[in-house]
């Protein structure tokens, strides 16, 4: 079959490589669709020895042509999948806690084993969900970026008539965003460094009014808007600058969700945080959000192909990755269809 795989810093590579086998318990699928996360361009821009040949995607849904030890379910049918493959044995694990399982890392799709830049993907039966037939391929190569982003809302116990800050206008924080109105919030502010991309925020319609990360009277700009601070801040930028932000620009007691990652240590003004009783929630990944988004999506209650900025094929995945690591385009979300 056909994959991409890392090939050094800033280069990918169009390869063979040996389709799956069915192996009578495992699901195997066709891919179909398969988003590009920003955790991918990471790996991409760093171009570690480690990561060399390594195939990338975790964000898929496909066709199923052997359904392994599935009973539920037939070749051609639709499907999308978690991608985890937790251990199934830690304390985490048993108590139903999986995004805090203890390996979760160990061999985990398009990070540490083979991912879905490919035209073939063998999937653990558990993980696999078929798709009710109202929610497209497109839609359901979304799901794993709006599981992240819903788990966040949730947490932070977003609720009508919320005020909420979204740090950041990548996928992430776009879906944080819609899943926040979609909970009820009457104000959605956004702060954005890349312009295209904050008035493509506002754009889309979930967010109401977006602010300059760079501007220097950004925070009392921030708490004018909000009347005095925010309810709940979703960061979705993990850098110090964004984090401190969302600490000066909520209220007393209010919520800042982490969900914005980075590999380097970020210092945080604690003083401001302890006075104001900000409560700070790590976010990482998802359990049942994915389920529930899925469901929510089947219901018609969110629309996530309005993020899709456009679809390229296997030949056309590394002028898209220079495309949305450039900052020249409001470009969020592009799948590849293999």
């Amino acid at each position: 079959m056909k994959a991409i795989v890392i090939e050094g810093k800033r280069k990918l590579a169009l390869v063979e490589r040996d389709t799956p086998k069915a192996d009578g318990q495992n699901v195997l699928m066709k891919i179909e669709r398969v988003g590009i996360c920003g955790s991918d361009i990471h790996f991409w821009e760093n171009g570690d020895d480690k990561d060399k040949g390594l195939i990338m995607g975790h964000e898929f849904s496909g066709v199923v042509v052997d359904p392994g030890s599935r009973t539920d379910l037939k070749a051609g049918d639709r499907v999308t999948a978690l991608p985890m493959n937790n251990c199934q044995e830690c304390f985490y694990c048993k108590n139903g806690q999986f995004n805090r399982c203890t390996n979760v890392f160990a061999a985990s799709p398009g990070i540490s084993a083979p991912g879905a830049y490919a035209e073939y993907f063998l999937a653990r039966a558990d993980v696999v969900r078929k798709l009710p037939d109202n929610v497209s391929l497109e839609e359901a190569a979304m799901l794993e970026p709006a599981a992240v982003s819903l788990r966040a809302v949730l947490e932070a116990g977003v609720k009508p008539g919320d005020s909420v800050l979204v740090s950041g206008g990548g996928i992430i924080g776009l879906l944080a965003a819609a899943w926040a109105k979609y909970a009820g919030a009457t104000y959605i502010a956004m702060t954005e460094a890349n312009p295209l991309r904050g008035e493509n925020a506002v754009t889309l319609g979930d967010v109401n009014e977006y602010f300059d990360a760079r501007d220097e009277q950004l925070i009392p700009k921030l708490l004018k808007a909000s009347g005095g601070g925010f309810d709940v801040c979703i960061d979705c930028a993990g850098l110090a600058a964004s984090i401190n932000t969302g600490i000066f620009a909520l209220k007393k007691g209010g919520v800042l969700a982490q969900v914005g990652q980075n590999y380097t240590p970020q210092p945080v003004n604690i003083l401001i945080m302890t006075i104001k009783e900000i409560k700070f929630l790590g976010m990482f990944a998802y359990v049942h959000e994915f389920d529930r988004a899925l469901n929510i999506l089947a219901k018609g209650g969110i629309n996530l192909k309005r993020f899709i900025s456009g679809t390229v094929g296997l030949d056309g995945v590394q002028e898209a990755f220079e495309r949305l690591s450039s900052g020249k385009y409001p470009d969020v979300k592009i799948l590849i269809q293999p």
